[in-house]
């Protein structure tokens, strides 16, 4: 009966939070096709990642479980294993930038971030915005699904891509080919993210390494799959010979 109870509360977080999140771009799409809005309600796209947070924060008030949850959220220690983790995945992306500006000979790193303080403001953004994500996908999506670990990951991942939608389409007009690329993405930071919250319970350093994806992968789609595909490959090899050295 619990069990249940609980599949059917994720069931309904989900639901809320598609719903919710798409109703922030509404007034967006409604003024690209002509018709006259106000501009303030155009700001509700700004709430549109703090959906799932807020979503979240109101389901745990009502089990009376917020600081149950916020205290497994920062349960675990950043240890230098999952600093190096993290700094792999950053100069991964630099370097998977440098390559790309290389074969197109421009400087994708310094036209997004045209001076030091661009640089320093959207870390700081993106930093923010992913701390807010991560409350709701990591530590809460995930920690609640009763499935395995493995295809918990990849059903949040499937979940977080989803819900990206609606904001590829209406804000940034991208095609299919595009969406289908940054779903494939999105899938595989979800799968990092999702491994290393499982090892080290602590939403903040899950919340640095999901903004580390944000600023530092800027080349397109495509690279950034690639790039990311090896380290998780490379990832689990390293794993499986640990696992066989110690046995």
């Amino acid at each position: 009966m619990v069990r249940y109870t609980n599949k059917l509360r994720l069931t309904l977080w989900v639901s809320v939070v598609y719903v919710l999140s798409f109703i922030c771009y509404v007034p967006t799409l409604l003024k690209q096709n002509g018709i006259i809005m106000p501009n303030g309600l155009l700001y509700l796209k700004y709430l549109y990642v703090c959906i799932p947070a807020m979503a979240t924060i109101f389901l745990l008030i009502c089990e009376q479980n917020v600081k149950g949850y916020f205290t497994r959220m920062f349960s675990g220690k950043i240890t230098v294993k999952y600093i190096l983790i993290e700094l792999i995945c950053m100069v991964a992306g630099i370097f998977d930038c440098y390559f790309y500006s290389f074969i197109v000979k421009t400087d994708v790193f310094k036209n997004t971030y045209l001076t030091g303080i661009s640089l320093i403001t959207n870390c700081i953004y993106l930093l923010i915005t992913a701390f807010v994500e991560e409350i709701a996908w990591r530590g809460f999506l995930l920690e609640r699904l009763p499935f395995k670990k493995s295809k918990s990951v990849l059903f949040v991942g499937a979940v977080w891509a989803v819900w990206h939608i609606p904001m590829w389409i209406i804000r940034n007009s991208l095609g299919m080919e595009q969406i289908v690329y940054l779903c494939i993405w999105t899938l595989l930071v979800s799968v990092v993210l999702g491994i290393t919250y499982y090892q080290c319970r602590n939403i903040l350093l899950i919340a640095i390494l999901h903004a580390t994806f944000n600023i530092c992968y800027l080349a397109p789609t495509q690279y950034n799959i690639v790039v990311l595909a090896i380290i998780i490959l490379v990832g689990i090899l390293l794993y499986k010979r640990s696992g066989e050295n110690s046995a």
